[in-house]
């Protein structure tokens, strides 16, 4: 991704949304569907959330 990108913070999460998917899009993010996973498993978690460890197909 280029260092270049400024990102202001907002209060639209539909920005974000457009932002991530344009992003995809340019194939600066790679992008996995949760299909190509199995084996998932909770291995911790926090106050930002779980965090998973799955095996790619």
């Amino acid at each position: 991704m280029s260092n270049n990108t400024e990102l202001k913070i907002t209060d639209n999460s539909n920005e974000w949304i457009n932002w991530i998917e344009e992003s995809i899009t340019k194939k600066q993010i790679k992008y996995y569907d949760y299909n190509h996973f199995n084996n998932m498993q909770e291995i911790g978690f926090g106050n930002f959330g779980k965090v998973y460890r799955a095996n790619w197909k």
